[in-house]
């Protein structure tokens, strides 16, 4: 039962709307709600397939290290060549699964609001260039040719935090060159939206 207050309030403040007036409110509130769903459910897939693709991601260098443990246990120590090159293997394994949950400790305080973004403006073609320069070695030994789109070479200043950017950005670089073709382009474009 309503208090004499909610009866005041019902009655004399709360303005008088019509069935229709509610039926739009409700309607309204629905499609709010069936798209805050929506979004929710895209978020949980996407953390699905983010989950599937890490544990892939661990599984390689895992599975490596393991191979090269196991053969030098099994003999392969006797032979000091073979021995300190699959260390250096098992080594550089290491080394990945330690980027690993560098990044994945990266995404978890991005995720928790504790990663600071030092935001600032830098001029976007720049800063590829400088990634371009810093990888030069690893296109050259593949032959890849890397530059910035016609058209796009007209300088356009982004707000935001520079060394993430450079971060992501010499990512898609190292991944491009890791995984393109000999002989191949990287092309980056950049357009003001």
């Amino acid at each position: 039962k309503a208090t004499k207050r909610e009866e005041v309030y019902f009655k004399y403040i709360l303005p008088k709307k019509s069935i229709d007036e509610v039926r739009e409110d409700v309607e309204a509130w629905g499609e709010q709600q069936q798209k805050e769903i929506e979004l929710l459910q895209r978020n949980e897939a996407y953390r699905k397939e983010f989950l599937q693709n890490l544990a892939h991601e661990f599984k390689t260098p895992i599975f490596a290290i393991q191979g090269y443990v196991d053969t030098l246990l099994d003999g392969a120590m006797e032979d000091q060549e073979v021995a300190k090159r699959f260390l250096e293997k098992a080594s550089k394994n290491t080394a990945r699964l330690v980027n690993l949950v560098s990044d994945l400790d990266e995404i978890t305080r991005l995720e928790s609001g504790e990663q600071l973004l030092y935001k600032q403006n830098f001029v976007i073609q720049d800063l590829i260039q400088e990634v371009y320069d810093t990888l030069s070695i690893k296109l050259q030994a593949k032959n890849i040719q890397a530059s910035i789109k016609k058209g796009c070479e007209a300088p356009i200043t982004v707000f935001a935090d520079k060394e993430k950017i450079k971060q992501v950005l010499v990512n898609l670089v190292v991944n491009a060159t890791k995984y393109g073709k000999q002989n191949g382009t990287i092309v980056a474009s950049v357009y003001n939206t």
